[in-house]
């Protein structure tokens, strides 16, 4: 292992060893029954998000307390040790919420990882929600992903209540799904 390696597996270490003690930590962030101790100067470090809040005269930079009323518990666990240590967790299931909530907070790194992780599990009941997600955040290459995985079973996926659910809570991100579908494929490179 190289020395910067080296040098970044140890800070990522101490930096989670840091989240874990809460020694410190002059800010809590709050997810329905979650409360996490965090730290202003590694949360304004790692996301501009979590920067201009502390730097203005908001409520949460005030108070000492962030509510996130979008992402649940185990969530807001996810995103607050990726921000301590830069290390992308375990995904699975939760991929899609977090790669919302990494969008949320400027956290590209993090959104990315996740963008792969959906892509990684396409199924023919999911696929319009993760198309739906894709547009929804801007994720070009799990939208080109959703895209080609749709294209190769349309009537399968448009017979799914995932299909059915996105044109009822989403009909403006399925329109463009939609669009994209009627484009012709892109050569290959």
């Amino acid at each position: 292992m190289s020395a910067a390696a080296e040098v970044q597996r140890t800070a990522a270490v101490d930096l989670g060893a840091l989240l874990d003690a809460g020694d410190g930590a002059v800010v809590t962030l709050v997810a329905g029954e979650t409360r996490l101790a965090a730290h202003r100067a590694v949360l304004a470090a790692r996301s501009p998000v979590f920067r201009a809040m502390f730097q203005h005269d908001t409520l949460e930079a005030s108070c000492g307390e962030v509510r996130i009323t979008d992402v649940g518990g185990p969530v807001l666990r996810q995103l607050l040790s990726y921000v301590y240590t830069l290390q992308a967790p375990q995904l699975t299931d939760t991929a899609p919420e977090l790669l919302t909530a990494a969008d949320k907070y400027g956290l590209s790194a993090l959104k990315a990882a996740c963008e792969q992780q959906v892509a990684a599990q396409l199924e023919v009941e999911t696929a319009a929600a993760a198309a739906v997600l894709a547009v929804r955040h801007s994720c070009p290459s799990l939208t080109a992903a959703a895209i080609h995985f749709i294209r190769s079973q349309t009537h399968k996926v448009m017979a799914t209540q995932g299909w059915a659910d996105a044109m009822r809570s989403c009909p403006e991100h399925l329109i463009e799904v939609s669009r994209l579908l009627g484009e012709p494929p892109a050569e290959p490179r």
